[in-house]
């Protein structure tokens, strides 16, 4: 029974699909420390529990049955259930990831989500529920275009912020590069590229949707020229982010994308041709050959861009902006308006209709051509496309097969790695461990995968070496950078049937719902080329390379290639009688789109990894497109009798009955909404039932959401609103612009469809209406947001600096309560009215609410709000660890602990806090001994919460060896035995291994040390420490070849994955180093080696000076000199350097050179010590007797006790005559003197005191 409940509920789910659509990609979170994935989840996952429990009630309310079916069975429901399309690969993705969750190596970081993502089962759950939602309640055409409109609305405060950053307007103060490649609302720059192209595609057919009404209606709307204006404006700031961004797999996406929708628009003529035969030969010719003035008006349309953007670059500078690629933007833009424009004069023409699509073939060709051209090196072209490939842009382009460096080359190794992962290999884990056993369900992991987010784990243990090399090392993969790889390691084969199972049905449904699959034949042709070439796609990498690397990459693309066989077959062949008014719809159009977006996405996710945003969006598009299957089915014929649209259904059959003449005019009423809706129908349109009201009410409430999330994203608690700064006001603009292409798009759908909405507009008011609604909430939200942050708490103890902490947690809160409120507002504006005789409620069913509410508001808060508010303390603790205000950092991170105890990373930062407080040698030794104590004790519940994780058993290591060298050495036994274990975790991880090694090392166990070394050097030659510590053992164990060899061998080694092995071997202990290989009579062979190194460092200075410094040492002060004078020649004027050069100097006495040495380094140092003693002996050496005293006595003001300074001096007293002040040195000077050489003081004082003696 529906009742006003159950319609209400329904609005909710409305209201939380289309807050689902607008919060993910824009939302993010300054005050947390991940900012921005993770906290965009949680508010997912937090609308998405507010629609089950709308669904939930409104079930309870009217129950699950449709009319007509009320008595069927489960089984016969479940059956029929089967029948509805993506029903059941959907199923099987969902029992397939609970099924991979509970067997995975890490079950709460699979159910729950890492650290770094929160993408576990929970969240994966949450993507299905919403496309459930829509796919199950999404009825009818304004919620169509309500959810299409806020989509694009949303996507341009993202587009713009991104363009913001470009030219260095950025409101908010990001740690990283945002200029050279934008990363806007995303925090990354594929990231926003990734999501961009799944909007791209809605806004290009909506953009055809509104030009092709401007073409073929007599009295076009004036809706439609400012709908057409918005969405080019809207396609121009994406498409210039997408640039910005400089990805290349997202800009693979775009193009894939844009193919596909333009073949299958191109299409729709050859279906509405008159002529249905098959086409001849030579209409195939002439749609190559119109490929020819395809490129003649590009060409042109490019030239005619050149000068506008050059026009429009002019204007720039002279407004004081510097302008970034703007003439290849404008050859960019003309060249796209040419090429559209011909095909729209074609189009409108109605010429070549038959043809047309064969010459957009024939361009995607050419572009792969073109393509392939530009990646393909070492050719006599080069010469040629060497300029087009450095051109801002199209660079990237010129990247895309690049394997062997780069980040072409980390995908590589991250695939073959994965599939080691998907093939039978020796369990993971610790035989024997308590926490990390070995694998019990290693044998079925090729079929159900390690779990969701667990790849992070289990990655380590196939970490191929070569890719510390190649990017961060340390940084196992926790994706593959390909779906396909991801579904195989964290679902299995199972999980990868099922995934493409889906993707299968998307693109078989989307394409039978378009009209292209009109017979079993069609259809039995669609199914096998699909099998097919995605077969062949993933056959022929293997045939060509031996390997099944890029087999996931070939086998999206095969499929993809099979649509267009497919597509090229049917359009080549006789095609069937249409209805020629229903076959340019929106309804196809938006199919269009949505299958454009979800191409895209398909291609640039096997590149890529999928996000929140691209997730979110891929589930309400594929939601969305089983509701316009639904609702085209449902659409009335014209002439017939139309069904009840939803919210006025027919009244329950307890209502009270007609009266007789109220009978007839519901009749007659019905009669003439029938009739309305059969034109509608006829027109091509979907059944609508609102006003215009209740669509700018709705419309302006959406955008609500939009103002609300950008006042939390950017206004913090120091932003000032200030016209005069740019920055604040790029802000502003962006605010402005939002609102103003949202209320265009509302009042130009209202100006189209008010004949069909038959009711009088009054503009006055449906302006208002809409800037109340949008602008109301928001200046609200807007007050309580500023009040809230605003509120300042002096921190004068750890308690203050938690609430301190909770001023931006509590701010968190609210928002969400004011989200929360807002679809509870946007439900109430989408059921105001209300059919006439529905019951308000269920009343025996009062007793389920408050308990189903209560659960859901404590998921909401435990599993949600309390994973980012755990992060937001996290963050306020670095700063006061980072400040060594240990009990600030502690009492936060122990709070954040609390609200999120499934998540050990918490513990291993309050485990950090407690490590790095031992070590403060302010603190008495009892607080440093209870804080290391407290520190092992958290940084063992880490590694029990996720065993699998080699980090937490290898930062146990390193605490037990930390805590060995500053507070026990009996710990060091306790490290051993971790950094065990962690190489059994992470056994290509050399610096776990090296870290074993160096424990050996420290305990003398010089043997064993080596051993490790060797392992760690056979599994990564290349690393530099490894090589560094092997040397240094070989030191200590008196082996002096072998430690001049792996010396060397370190020397040799700089880069970013090796490390400066000269740099490591120059560091704090080069001195013992030095010392070692002097004392055993080989300085010479060092030196040798050093003049190798030399060679492959030209232009390092520290390589002369550690020559220079190894003859000091040996006493050959001319050589060393010389190598000193090299380094100050290759730009060295460091202390050291001079310091040494000047002694070098002094020893050989060429004084005049190193007496202005002395000079700079005083004036870098006055109170250089050695410089004053330096000048003092060369002054005395020149006779100038008064500035060698001067300089010893700066000498004495800082060392009263300096021996030599008290010698020098007196001897200095006696030259000048001064010889009270010389006794009196020279007295100083026997007190300071050796044992040995203080006799020798008595006979220089007795002469000085004669001498005294006859001058008196």
């Amino acid at each position: 029974m529906r009742t006003k409940l159950s319609v209400f509920c329904s609005k909710i789910l409305e209201a939380g699909w289309l807050a689902a659509a607008v919060a993910v990609p824009l939302f993010f979170n300054i005050y947390s420390a991940r900012t921005f994935e993770p906290d965009k989840i949680a508010l997912l996952r937090s609308i998405v529990c507010i629609m089950i429990l709308a669904w939930l009630v409104m079930v309870v309310e009217q129950g699950l049955q449709g009319s007509g079916n009320g008595q069927l069975s489960f089984t016969e429901r479940f059956r029929n259930w089967l029948k509805i399309p993506l029903f059941l690969p959907t199923l099987l993705l969902v029992i397939i990831y609970i099924i991979s969750t509970i067997f995975s190596i890490s079950p709460s970081v699979s159910l729950w989500g890492s650290y770094q993502r929160l993408q576990g089962s929970y969240t994966a759950l949450s993507y299905i529920v919403v496309f459930a939602m829509i796919a199950g309640n999404l009825r009818s055409r304004e919620q169509v275009d309500r959810l299409t409109a806020i989509i694009i609305i949303t996507s341009v405060p993202i587009s713009l912020y991104g363009i913001i950053q470009r030219y260095g307007l950025d409101p908010l103060p990001w740690a990283g590069d945002v200029v050279q490649r934008v990363a806007s609302n995303m925090g990354n720059a594929i990231f926003v590229a990734s999501y961009l192209i799944m909007i791209i595609p809605l806004t290009v057919v909506r953009l055809v949707e509104s030009i092709t009404a401007i073409i073929k209606e007599e009295k076009s709307s004036w809706g439609h020229t400012i709908l057409a204006s918005v969405y080019i404006f809207a396609l121009a700031v994406q498409l210039i982010t997408v640039l910005f961004s400089g990805s290349r797999g997202p800009l693979l996406g775009v193009l894939g994308a844009s193919f596909i929708m333009g073949l299958l628009i191109v299409l729709i003529l050859r279906r509405l041709e008159p002529d249905t035969a098959p086409l001849s030969p030579k209409e195939v010719g002439l749609g190559v050959a119109f490929v020819a003035p395809l490129a003649l008006v590009t060409g042109l349309g490019g030239g005619i861009g050149f000068l506008f953007g050059l026009g429009f670059e002019q204007l720039l500078l002279i407004l004081g902006y510097q302008p970034d690629n703007v003439t290849l933007l404008g050859v960019g833009l003309g060249g796209i308006l040419g090429f559209f424009g011909l095909y729209t004069y074609m189009a409108a023409s109605q010429k070549g209709w038959r043809w047309l699509w064969v010459s957009w073939l024939g361009t995607a060709v050419l572009a792969i051509i073109f393509v392939l051209m530009l990646n393909i090196r070492g050719t006599s072209m080069d010469v040629y496309l060497d300029p087009i490939r450095s051109l801002p842009y199209v660079s990237s382009l010129s990247q895309i097969t690049i394997a062997d460096a780069g980040t072409g080359r980390v995908r590589v190794l991250i695939w073959d790695a994965a599939i080691e992962l998907v093939t039978p290999h020796e369990p993971l884990g610790i035989a024997g461990d308590e926490m990390s056993g070995e694998d019990p369900f290693n044998i079925i992991r090729p079929l159900i995968g390690y779990g969701p987010e667990s790849m992070f784990n289990a990655f380590a243990y196939v970490y191929p070496a070569e890719l510390a090399h190649v990017e961060a090392r340390g940084s196992s993969a926790d994706r593959s950078h390909n779906e396909t790889m991801d579904s195989l390691v964290i679902t299995g084969i199972l999980g990868f049937l099922a995934f493409y199972f889906l993707m299968f049905s998307l693109f078989y449904y989307t394409l039978l719902w378009l009209g292209w699959v009109p017979d079993l034949g069609a259809k039995r042709r669609l199914i096998i080329l699909l099998v097919a070439c995605g077969i062949i796609g993933a056959i022929i990498p293997y045939a060509v390379e031996g390997r099944f690397t890029f087999a996931a990459v070939g086998l999206p693309f095969g499929m993809i290639t099979g649509v267009v066989i497919y597509l090229v077959w049917q359009g080549m062949i006789e095609q069937k009688a249409v209805d020629k008014q229903d076959e340019f719809l929106a309804y196809h159009l938006l199919l269009i789109g949505l299958l454009g977006a979800i191409v895209g996405h398909f291609i640039e996710v096997h590149f890529v990894f999928s996000i929140a945003a691209t997730y979110t969006y891929f589930w309400i598009y594929a939601g969305l497109i089983i509701a316009l299957s639904r609702i085209r089915n449902s659409e009335p014929v014209a002439g017939a009798e139309a069904a009840p649209a939803e919210g006025t259904e027919p009244a329950e059959p307890g209502a009270e009955p007609e009266t007789e003449a109220g009978g007839r005019r519901a009749r007659r009423a019905r009669l003439r909404r029938s009739r309305r809706q059969a034109v509608v129908a006829a027109q091509g349109g979907f059944t609508g039932h609102e006003g215009w009201e209740m669509w700018l009410s709705s419309q302006g409430l959406a955008m609500a959401i939009i103002l609300i999330i950008l006042a939390f994203d950017f206004v913090t608690p120091q932003f000032q609103f200030d016209l005069g700064d740019t920055r604040s006001g790029s802000l502003l603009w962006m605010l402005v612009i939002t609102w103003l292409i949202g209320f265009a798009v509302s009042l130009s759908v209202v100006a189209i469809r008010r004949d069909e909405w038959r009711s009088y507009v009054n503009w006055g008011w449906a302006a208002l209406l809409y800037g109340v609604t949008s602008l109301g909430y928001f200046f609200i939200y807007f007050m309580a947001h500023r009040m809230q942050f605003g509120q300042r708490v002096v921190v004068g103890n750890d308690t203050e600096a938690v609430t301190a902490a909770s001023v931006l947690t509590n701010g968190l809160v609210m928002f969400y309560i004011f989200l929360f409120l807002l679809m509870a507002i946007i439900a109430w504006a989408l059921v105001r009215r209300l059919p006439r005789g529905l019951t308000t409620w269920r009343a025996e069913n009062w007793w389920l609410y408050p308990p189903l509410a209560i659960a859901i508001a404590l998921v909401i808060w435990f599993q949600n709000i309390n994973v980012v508010r755990a992060d937001v303390y996290l963050k306020e603790g670095e700063r006061y660890r980072n400040n060594q205000q240990w009990n600030y950092a502690i009492a936060l991170h122990e709070k954040a602990r609390s609200l999120d105890s499934d998540e050990d990373f918490y513990y291993l930062m309050l485990a950090l806090d407690y490590q790095l407080m031992a070590q403060d040698g302010r603190l008495e030794a009892p607080q440093r001994a209870e804080a290391w104590r407290e520190g092992e004790r958290i940084a063992l519940e880490a590694r029990a919460l996720n065993p699998y994780n080699p980090d937490n058993t290898g930062n146990m290591g390193r605490y037990y060896f930390t805590m060995g060298q500053v507070f026990d050495p009996a710990r060091f036994q306790d490290a051993l035995s971790y950094f065990e274990k962690a190489t059994i975790l992470a056994p290509s991880n050399v610096v776990y291994h090296n870290l074993w090694a160096q424990t050996h090392y420290l305990l003398q166990n010089y043997e064993a040390a080596v051993d490790r070394l060797q392992t760690s050097i056979s599994i990564d030659p290349n690393y530099s420490p490894s090589w560094l510590l092997l040397g240094d053992t070989y030191a200590a164990m008196g082996k002096v070849d072998e430690a001049l060899k792996a010396h060397s061998e370190a020397m040799k080694l700089n880069s970013p994955g090796s490390g400066d092995g000269f740099a490591g071997f120059i560091d704090n202990f080069v001195d013992q180093r030095l010392n070692f290989y002097i004392s055993a009579g080989r300085g010479d062979d060092l030196i040798v080696r050093l003049q190798q190194v030399a060679v492959a460092r030209l232009d390092d200075p520290r390589v002369p000076w550690l020559i220079g410094h190894i003859y000091s040492l040996q006493g050959k002060q001319e050589e060393a000199a010389t190598y000193y004078e090299r380094a100050q020649a290759l730009g060295d004027s460091s202390d050291r350097t001079m310091r040494e050069l000047a002694n070098s100097y002094l020893a050989l006495n060429q004084l005049d050179k190193a007496l202005p040495i002395y000079q700079f380094l005083l004036e870098q140092n006055p109170n250089d010590i050695e410089a004053h003693s330096g000048l003092a002996f060369i002054y005395a050496q020149q006779g100038r007797l008064d500035e060698a005293i001067q300089h010893n006595q700066l000498v004495l003001q800082q060392l009263p006790n300096d021996y030599d300074s008290l010698k020098n001096l007196a001897i200095l007293y006696q030259q000048k005559a001064r010889l009270p002040e010389a006794v009196e040195a020279a007295q100083q000077a026997q007190q300071a003197a050796p044992d040995a050489e203080k006799a020798t003081w008595d006979k220089f004082i007795s002469d000085l005191q004669s001498e005294l003696a006859t001058g008196s």
